[in-house]
């Protein structure tokens, strides 16, 4: 008689992947357009009327020091408080859990005290804990959201919390954004800080497509708010929002007064003086790195190749201003062309070939 040994383990491994096929097949019932089109959804929630909503996850990206901390200290305030963010959008009052793994206890403590003078608020902060997202760890956040009512978790920054090895690698993103999602099927919102990609020479930033990482980061999340200063002044652009229709650029105006610190709303942002003001920025940049002159069709190529946005009319008026400043020296060459230089055009300096007019 012959003895037969089986592998429990691979056994059960198969009738595991045997059960998770057939909820696949039970899940997949596509329906009529029609009966789609009679069912009614309750409408969209918000923590942040606009900006943050219910259950959502959410990216708050820019570059260092772009007070993308100080947003979402401010933010975290105003949602513990119920108050009006910005002085401009309305909050859903809950509580908030900070995880922290940038800044440390002390340099939180200190902006704390700039933004509010109230303390006995429903927020929570772990700071330099070692934290990493994992199955262990979400369970253990999921055990303290639903004890003390937690809306919204926090993570400062997404770089210092999750374990995927290549930020690049879709797949090794889509099991970070899985265990976020495992936090919001509790009925809470995540929010991450995450770090734009650094600008190589001259070519401008286009705020939808900056983040670090693989796109899928930014396919994943159900908003997305880029953070750009701008001296004492933050434009946030809200590239996407699954929810709602984007909102208009707006601007922020840093308002430091003694001990105290807040944001300002200070209006939408006029696209086309800023995509004017984008050109005059890219333009400068462009000629100091070719450390020669350029023609304007060549110019404007260049820059939109690089992601700059605007018209050709917008470019030649951002043109016109820095001619009428002195910022910038025209000069008509071969054919016609018109080239364009940062310093002034010497009597005998000989001109690039080309074939546009300009």
């Amino acid at each position: 008689m012959t003895n037969y040994k089986f592998d429990e383990p691979k056994i059960e491994k198969q009738f595991q992947e045997i059960e998770k096929e057939s909820e696949v097949e039970n899940t997949f019932q596509p329906i009529p357009l029609g009966e789609l089109m009679k069912k009614e959804f309750p409408e969209t929630k918000w923590i942040v009327e606009q900006l943050i909503p219910v259950e959502g996850i959410v990216a708050v990206s820019g570059v260092p020091s772009a007070y993308k901390t100080w947003l979402i200290l401010d933010l975290a305030i105003k949602v513990a408080k119920g108050e009006v963010l910005f002085d401009k959008f309305m909050t859903t009052k809950c509580g908030v859990l900070f995880v922290d793994e940038e800044t440390g206890e002390r340099w939180v403590q200190q902006r704390i005290l700039k933004l509010s003078s109230e303390f006995d608020l429903p927020i929570y902060l772990a700071s330099k804990t070692g934290f990493k997202l994992n199955e262990k760890t979400v369970t253990t956040l999921v055990e303290f959201i639903k004890e003390h009512e937690i809306g919204i978790v926090i993570f400062d920054s997404l770089l210092r919390v999750h374990t995927a090895s290549d930020e690049n690698n879709a797949v090794e993103m889509e099991k970070v954004f899985s265990l976020f999602r495992k936090i919001t099927k509790t009925g809470t919102t995540v929010i991450f800080t995450h770090h734009h990609r650094k600008q190589m020479g001259w070519a401008k930033s286009n705020p939808s497509q900056d983040m670090r990482g693989s796109s899928d980061i930014l396919a994943a999340v159900d908003c997305h708010l880029a953070v750009e200063r701008k001296e004492e002044s933050v434009i946030i652009t809200q590239t996407k929002s699954r929810q709602s229709e984007e909102l208009k650029p707006f601007k922020l105006d840093v308002i430091q007064e003694d001990n105290e610190f807040h944001f300002e709303f200070a209006g939408e942002v006029d696209e086309e003086k800023t995509k004017k003001a984008d050109f005059r920025e890219a333009i400068k940049n462009l000629l100091e790195q070719e450390g020669k002159p350029l023609y304007k069709r060549e110019i404007f190529n260049k820059l939109k190749a690089s992601g700059v946005e605007g018209a050709y009319g917008t470019f030649k008026e951002a043109i016109k201003d820095m001619v009428e400043k002195g910022e910038l020296y025209e000069k008509k060459g071969e054919r016609n062309k018109m080239f364009c230089s940062l310093k002034p055009f010497e009597a005998s300096q000989m001109l690039l070939d080309g074939d546009d007019t300009g």
